[in-house]
Protein backbone atom coordinates (compact mmCIF):
# COMPACT_ATOMS: atom_id res chain seq x y z
CA UNK A 1 0.00 0.00 0.00
CA UNK A 2 0.96 3.63 -0.55
CA UNK A 3 2.88 5.13 2.40
CA UNK A 4 1.29 8.76 1.48
CA UNK A 5 -1.88 6.79 1.10
CA UNK A 6 -1.48 6.01 4.96
CA UNK A 7 -0.46 9.27 6.46
CA UNK A 8 -3.19 10.86 4.56
CA UNK A 9 -5.83 8.35 6.13
CA UNK A 10 -3.92 8.87 9.96
CA UNK A 11 -4.28 12.75 9.12
CA UNK A 12 -7.89 12.21 8.05
CA UNK A 13 -9.33 9.94 11.05
CA UNK A 14 -7.14 12.63 13.78
CA UNK A 15 -10.08 14.59 12.59
CA UNK A 16 -12.39 12.22 14.83
CA UNK A 17 -10.68 13.59 17.67
CA UNK A 18 -12.87 16.42 17.50
CA UNK A 19 -16.31 14.80 18.28
CA UNK A 20 -14.81 11.88 20.30
CA UNK A 21 -13.36 14.99 22.60
CA UNK A 22 -16.72 16.82 23.11
CA UNK A 23 -18.58 13.46 23.89
CA UNK A 24 -15.75 12.47 26.08
CA UNK A 25 -15.99 16.16 27.89
CA UNK A 26 -20.09 16.13 27.26
CA UNK A 27 -21.91 12.70 26.93
CA UNK A 28 -18.73 9.85 27.82
CA UNK A 29 -21.47 7.07 27.64
CA UNK A 30 -22.01 7.88 24.49
CA UNK A 31 -18.22 7.34 23.24
CA UNK A 32 -18.13 3.60 22.93
CA UNK A 33 -20.90 3.85 20.73
CA UNK A 34 -19.80 6.27 18.14
CA UNK A 35 -16.79 4.42 18.04
CA UNK A 36 -18.03 0.94 17.41
CA UNK A 37 -20.53 2.58 14.51
CA UNK A 38 -17.81 4.03 12.65
CA UNK A 39 -15.77 1.80 13.07
CA UNK A 40 -18.74 -0.81 11.47
CA UNK A 41 -19.44 2.15 8.63
CA UNK A 42 -15.41 1.91 7.40
CA UNK A 43 -15.84 -1.86 7.30
CA UNK A 44 -19.05 -1.61 5.36
CA UNK A 45 -17.57 1.07 2.94
CA UNK A 46 -14.68 -0.98 2.23
CA UNK A 47 -16.76 -3.50 1.73
CA UNK A 48 -18.99 -1.95 -0.80
CA UNK A 49 -15.78 -0.33 -2.46
CA UNK A 50 -14.51 -3.81 -3.19
CA UNK A 51 -17.73 -5.05 -4.55
CA UNK A 52 -18.27 -1.72 -6.33
CA UNK A 53 -14.59 -2.07 -7.82
CA UNK A 54 -15.31 -5.89 -8.35
CA UNK A 55 -18.08 -5.74 -10.90
CA UNK A 56 -16.59 -2.69 -12.51
CA UNK A 57 -13.80 -4.70 -13.59
CA UNK A 58 -15.34 -7.65 -14.53
CA UNK A 59 -18.14 -5.79 -16.41
CA UNK A 60 -20.81 -8.52 -16.70
CA UNK A 61 -24.83 -7.99 -17.21
CA UNK A 62 -25.80 -10.93 -15.55
CA UNK A 63 -23.72 -10.40 -12.05
CA UNK A 64 -25.04 -6.44 -12.01
CA UNK A 65 -28.34 -8.05 -12.19
CA UNK A 66 -27.48 -10.57 -9.49
CA UNK A 67 -25.64 -7.95 -7.89
CA UNK A 68 -29.20 -5.67 -7.75
CA UNK A 69 -31.10 -8.78 -7.06
CA UNK A 70 -29.46 -9.11 -4.24
CA UNK A 71 -29.60 -5.69 -2.80
CA UNK A 72 -33.55 -5.71 -2.74
CA UNK A 73 -34.07 -9.21 -0.92
CA UNK A 74 -30.81 -7.74 1.71
CA UNK A 75 -33.09 -4.12 1.33
CA UNK A 76 -36.48 -5.55 1.80
CA UNK A 77 -35.33 -7.34 5.44
CA UNK A 78 -34.30 -3.66 6.40
CA UNK A 79 -37.87 -2.22 5.33
CA UNK A 80 -39.67 -5.11 7.39
CA UNK A 81 -37.28 -4.17 10.01
CA UNK A 82 -37.65 -0.49 10.08
CA UNK A 83 -41.79 -1.35 9.85
CA UNK A 84 -41.63 -2.77 12.88
CA UNK A 85 -42.88 -6.41 11.12
CA UNK A 86 -42.13 -9.42 12.53
CA UNK A 87 -41.71 -13.04 10.38
CA UNK A 88 -41.12 -13.07 6.48
CA UNK A 89 -44.09 -13.32 4.77
CA UNK A 90 -43.99 -9.78 3.73
CA UNK A 91 -39.94 -10.32 2.03
CA UNK A 92 -41.21 -11.73 -1.23
CA UNK A 93 -43.67 -8.66 -2.00
CA UNK A 94 -41.07 -5.70 -0.55
CA UNK A 95 -38.06 -7.32 -2.71
CA UNK A 96 -40.31 -7.66 -5.75
CA UNK A 97 -41.47 -4.27 -5.41
CA UNK A 98 -38.08 -2.63 -4.99
CA UNK A 99 -36.46 -4.30 -7.79
CA UNK A 100 -39.06 -4.04 -10.28
CA UNK A 101 -39.46 -0.51 -9.70
CA UNK A 102 -35.46 0.35 -9.54
CA UNK A 103 -34.92 -1.54 -12.42
CA UNK A 104 -37.90 -0.48 -14.77
CA UNK A 105 -36.84 2.88 -14.19
CA UNK A 106 -32.97 2.59 -13.82
CA UNK A 107 -32.91 0.86 -17.46
CA UNK A 108 -35.28 3.56 -19.07
CA UNK A 109 -32.71 6.31 -17.57
CA UNK A 110 -29.52 3.92 -18.96
CA UNK A 111 -31.15 3.18 -22.44
CA UNK A 112 -33.50 5.77 -23.53
CA UNK A 113 -32.54 9.04 -21.48
CA UNK A 114 -28.75 8.83 -21.05
CA UNK A 115 -27.91 7.49 -23.39
CA UNK A 116 -25.46 4.75 -22.75
CA UNK A 117 -24.47 1.18 -22.59
CA UNK A 118 -27.62 -0.25 -20.33
CA UNK A 119 -25.16 -2.85 -18.78
CA UNK A 120 -21.89 -1.05 -18.69
CA UNK A 121 -20.95 -1.55 -15.14
CA UNK A 122 -19.24 1.80 -15.07
CA UNK A 123 -23.14 3.30 -15.35
CA UNK A 124 -25.35 0.63 -14.26
CA UNK A 125 -23.92 0.08 -10.76
CA UNK A 126 -24.02 3.69 -9.87
CA UNK A 127 -27.24 4.43 -11.29
CA UNK A 128 -28.88 1.71 -9.83
CA UNK A 129 -27.34 1.80 -6.26
CA UNK A 130 -28.62 5.47 -6.02
CA UNK A 131 -31.83 4.59 -6.85
CA UNK A 132 -32.00 1.49 -5.01
CA UNK A 133 -30.93 3.88 -1.58
CA UNK A 134 -33.61 6.36 -2.10
CA UNK A 135 -36.41 3.87 -3.15
CA UNK A 136 -35.78 2.38 -0.13
CA UNK A 137 -35.78 5.09 2.34
CA UNK A 138 -39.02 6.38 0.76
CA UNK A 139 -40.36 2.49 0.91
CA UNK A 140 -40.39 2.66 4.88
CA UNK A 141 -42.04 5.71 5.05
CA UNK A 142 -44.77 4.67 2.28
CA UNK A 143 -45.11 1.19 3.91
CA UNK A 144 -45.16 1.96 6.91
CA UNK A 145 -47.63 4.80 6.50
CA UNK A 146 -49.77 2.18 4.88
CA UNK A 147 -49.83 -0.36 7.16
CA UNK A 148 -50.41 1.76 10.50
CA UNK A 149 -53.02 3.14 8.78
CA UNK A 150 -54.93 -0.27 8.08
CA UNK A 151 -54.12 -1.55 11.74
CA UNK A 152 -55.68 2.33 13.10
CA UNK A 153 -58.47 2.30 10.73
CA UNK A 154 -60.00 -1.01 10.11
CA UNK A 155 -63.20 0.36 11.01
CA UNK A 156 -62.91 2.69 8.17
CA UNK A 157 -61.93 0.05 5.07
CA UNK A 158 -64.83 -2.48 6.92
CA UNK A 159 -67.08 0.31 6.26
CA UNK A 160 -66.22 0.67 2.90
CA UNK A 161 -66.19 -2.96 2.43
CA UNK A 162 -70.07 -2.94 3.41
CA UNK A 163 -71.34 -0.31 1.75
CA UNK A 164 -70.79 -1.99 -1.55
CA UNK A 165 -67.15 -0.82 -2.69
CA UNK A 166 -64.87 -3.59 -4.44
CA UNK A 167 -61.98 -4.43 -2.43
CA UNK A 168 -59.41 -2.16 -4.28
CA UNK A 169 -61.70 0.74 -3.96
CA UNK A 170 -61.64 0.38 -0.39
CA UNK A 171 -58.30 1.01 0.12
CA UNK A 172 -57.88 3.60 -1.90
CA UNK A 173 -57.82 6.13 0.92
CA UNK A 174 -54.93 3.80 2.52
CA UNK A 175 -52.81 3.99 -0.58
CA UNK A 176 -53.56 7.41 -0.49
CA UNK A 177 -51.52 8.12 3.05
CA UNK A 178 -48.65 6.25 1.74
CA UNK A 179 -48.03 7.66 -1.38
CA UNK A 180 -48.57 11.14 0.01
CA UNK A 181 -45.52 9.95 3.00
CA UNK A 182 -43.65 9.38 -0.72
CA UNK A 183 -44.37 12.40 -1.98
CA UNK A 184 -44.45 15.46 0.62
CA UNK A 185 -40.76 14.30 1.79
CA UNK A 186 -40.20 14.68 -1.55
CA UNK A 187 -41.57 18.08 -1.42
CA UNK A 188 -40.00 19.35 1.46
CA UNK A 189 -36.42 18.21 0.06
CA UNK A 190 -36.96 19.46 -3.57
CA UNK A 191 -37.57 23.04 -1.96
CA UNK A 192 -34.24 23.17 -0.43
CA UNK A 193 -31.93 20.71 -2.68
CA UNK A 194 -29.88 23.14 -5.07
CA UNK A 195 -29.05 24.12 -1.47
CA UNK A 196 -27.99 21.24 0.78
CA UNK A 197 -27.51 17.90 -1.60
CA UNK A 198 -27.18 19.37 -4.82
CA UNK A 199 -24.04 21.30 -5.12
CA UNK A 200 -22.07 18.37 -3.51
CA UNK A 201 -23.29 16.09 -6.50
CA UNK A 202 -22.86 18.76 -9.18
CA UNK A 203 -19.18 19.08 -7.40
CA UNK A 204 -19.02 15.21 -8.03
CA UNK A 205 -20.05 15.64 -11.35
CA UNK A 206 -17.88 18.24 -12.27
CA UNK A 207 -14.74 17.39 -11.26
CA UNK A 208 -15.55 14.12 -12.80
CA UNK A 209 -15.32 15.69 -16.09
CA UNK A 210 -18.86 16.31 -17.19
CA UNK A 211 -19.75 19.66 -18.50
CA UNK A 212 -22.10 22.28 -16.55
CA UNK A 213 -24.79 21.56 -18.42
CA UNK A 214 -24.51 17.54 -18.70
CA UNK A 215 -23.90 17.69 -14.79
CA UNK A 216 -27.20 19.50 -14.69
CA UNK A 217 -28.91 17.56 -17.04
CA UNK A 218 -27.61 14.45 -15.12
CA UNK A 219 -28.84 15.48 -11.79
CA UNK A 220 -32.17 16.03 -13.31
CA UNK A 221 -32.35 12.78 -14.40
CA UNK A 222 -31.60 11.06 -11.30
CA UNK A 223 -33.78 13.05 -9.02
CA UNK A 224 -36.62 12.26 -12.17
CA UNK A 225 -35.66 8.58 -11.22
CA UNK A 226 -35.67 8.33 -7.55
CA UNK A 227 -39.25 9.53 -7.59
CA UNK A 228 -40.82 7.47 -9.90
CA UNK A 229 -39.13 4.27 -8.88
CA UNK A 230 -40.12 5.16 -5.34
CA UNK A 231 -43.86 5.77 -6.28
CA UNK A 232 -43.46 2.72 -8.94
CA UNK A 233 -42.15 0.43 -5.91
CA UNK A 234 -44.44 1.24 -3.38
CA UNK A 235 -47.27 0.70 -5.89
CA UNK A 236 -46.11 -2.72 -6.35
CA UNK A 237 -45.41 -3.76 -3.38
CA UNK A 238 -48.35 -2.88 -1.74
CA UNK A 239 -50.15 -5.06 -4.65
CA UNK A 240 -48.27 -7.79 -3.76
CA UNK A 241 -48.66 -7.43 -0.06
CA UNK A 242 -51.81 -7.55 -0.37
CA UNK A 243 -52.37 -11.33 -0.54
CA UNK A 244 -50.77 -11.63 3.08
CA UNK A 245 -52.80 -8.99 4.96
CA UNK A 246 -56.17 -10.00 3.49
CA UNK A 247 -58.11 -13.12 3.05
CA UNK A 248 -59.95 -13.75 -0.03
CA UNK A 249 -62.83 -12.39 1.55
CA UNK A 250 -60.93 -9.22 1.82
CA UNK A 251 -60.85 -9.37 5.57
CA UNK A 252 -57.43 -8.54 6.84
CA UNK A 253 -55.60 -11.32 8.29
Amino acid sequence: MDKGLILHTFLGLLLLLIPAGALYLLERQKLARFCFVFGRMVVQLLVLCLMVWGLIKIDSPWLSVAWIVAMAVGLSWVVLKRCGLQGRALMPAVAVGLFVGVFVVGMWLLALVLPVRAFDARWFVPVMALLMGHTTSMLIRGLSTYLSALKADEQQYEFLRGNGLQHLKALQPFMRRALLAVIQPTIVNLKVLALTSMPLLLGGLLLGGLSPINAFAMMLYMICGCIAASVLSLGITILLADKWLFDKFGKQQ
